[in-house]
C-alpha cells in the first residue's frame, strides 16, 4: 500500500478535528444546563484545547508539507473531502448534532460518536505514513483515548445517580 499521506497531514487533520471538538464541547455546555454534563464538557473543551497545542507542536517536529496543486485552494479542498466523513471535520454534521442536543444522554452519546470516529480516523491514517512516522499518529490516538475513558466514567456515574 502506498504512503499517501505525510505525517503533517495527519497532524493537520488531528489540529482541524480538535478546534471543532472544542467547538462542540463549547456550544454544547451552553446548551444543556445541567452543572455535571457542563463540568465534563468543560473539561473536555480544555482538552480539545490542549491536543490542539500538542498536535501544533507536533507539526513543528515533522514540518509543514506544501503539496504541490494544480489551483489554489486544491489542498485545501483534498482536505475537506477526506475529512467530509467525519462527523468533527463535517460543519453541517457539527450543527446538526448541536441542534439535536437535549439531553444528558443525548450529549454523552453524540461525544462518544465523536470520540470513537477520531480513533478509527487515525487509525485507518496510521496505515498510510511511514514507519518512522507512526509513533507521531499513535500518540495522537492515545490523546483521543484518554476522552473516551473520561466519558465512559462520567457515563457509570450517572446510572449509579439514577
Amino acid at each position: 500500500m502506498g504512503k499517501l499521506l505525510n505525517s503533517s497531514e495527519i497532524v493537520d487533520f488531528a489540529v482541524y478535528i480538535e478546534k471543532n471538538g472544542y467547538k462542540f464541547y463549547v456550544e454544547a455546555v451552553k446548551k444543556l444546563n445541567d452543572p455535571k454534563i457542563v463540568q465534563l464538557f468543560q473539561y473536555l473543551a480544555d482538552e480539545e484545547f490542549r491536543h490542539e497545542r500538542v498536535f501544533t507542536e507536533l507539526k513543528v517536529k515533522v514540518g509543514d508539507f506544501t503539496p504541490p496543486e494544480s489551483y489554489a485552494g486544491e489542498y485545501e479542498q483534498y482536505m475537506k473531502d477526506f475529512l467530509k466523513n467525519h462527523a468533527l471535520a463535517n460543519d453541517k454534521t457539527l450543527q446538526t448534532a448541536l441542534d439535536n442536543l437535549s439531553t444528558v444522554d443525548d450529549a454523552v452519546r453524540t461525544a462518544l460518536e465523536f470520540e470513537k470516529d477520531s480513533i478509527v480516523l487515525f487509525s485507518a491514517l496510521k496505515k498510510y505514513v511511514d514507519e518512522d512516522n507512526k509513533s507521531i499518529v499513535e500518540s495522537i490516538i492515545e490523546e483521543e483515548l484518554t476522552h473516551i475513558i473520561k466519558i465512559n466514567n462520567f457515563k457509570q456515574e450517572l446510572k449509579g445517580a439514577y
